[in-house]
């Protein structure tokens, strides 16, 4: 590949877009066990995840989380960093409207106007559904995909503004 490519506005756009993904991943991985912590022990649970109804790719990727590479489980405070952005994205798709938004995770907004309401979840479903695109565009040097960078990244400095968590903005 051509060192062309990789001009200064390539890479200041390729960093600044994973740091946004950066930002909003560590919100989630730190905000939703802790928010869903008490959801499990209200439903008789006594780890974060029990509650979760996950497809068989999310049971799989929480399970290979929850064990070192020596298969031993580790300690459960550990497990939500081992879990990939698309884990956390999948905890707030269409699928998990009334099991886990409406009773919980509608709080990790606060800055959401109307946050239970069907109108707001969809907004930030959609947000977050570029949030992941750009994710992946930046994770495999989709290099096309740059021509959409700044809408995405402003997709995600909305969520980011709706959870309340600050983030630099983008360099000049």
């Amino acid at each position: 590949m051509s060192e062309k490519i990789f001009n200064s506005t390539v890479i200041a756009q390729l960093t600044y877009s994973y740091y946004l993904i950066g930002r909003l991943e560590i919100y989630f991985r730190t905000q939703i066990p802790f928010t869903l912590s008490s959801y499990s022990v209200q439903k008789g649970y006594f780890k974060w995840h029990e509650t979760l109804l996950l497809n068989t790719y999310g049971e799989l990727t929480l399970e290979k989380a929850r064990r070192n590479v020596n298969g031993l489980l580790r300690n459960e405070l550990e497990v939500a960093n081992y879990l990939p952005f698309g884990f956390w994205r999948y905890l707030l798709s269409n699928r998990q409207y009334g099991g886990l938004w409406l009773p919980q995770l509608y709080t990790l907004f606060p800055n959401l106007e109307n946050p239970k309401s069907l109108s707001s979840f969809k907004r930030v479903n959609k947000h977050l559904d570029s949030a992941l695109r750009l994710r992946n565009n930046v994770a495999h040097y989709n290099l096309k995909s740059l021509d959409t960078a700044e809408f995405s990244q402003e997709r995600v400095q909305w969520i980011l503004e709706m959870t309340g968590t600050q983030y630099l903005a983008r360099p000049s």
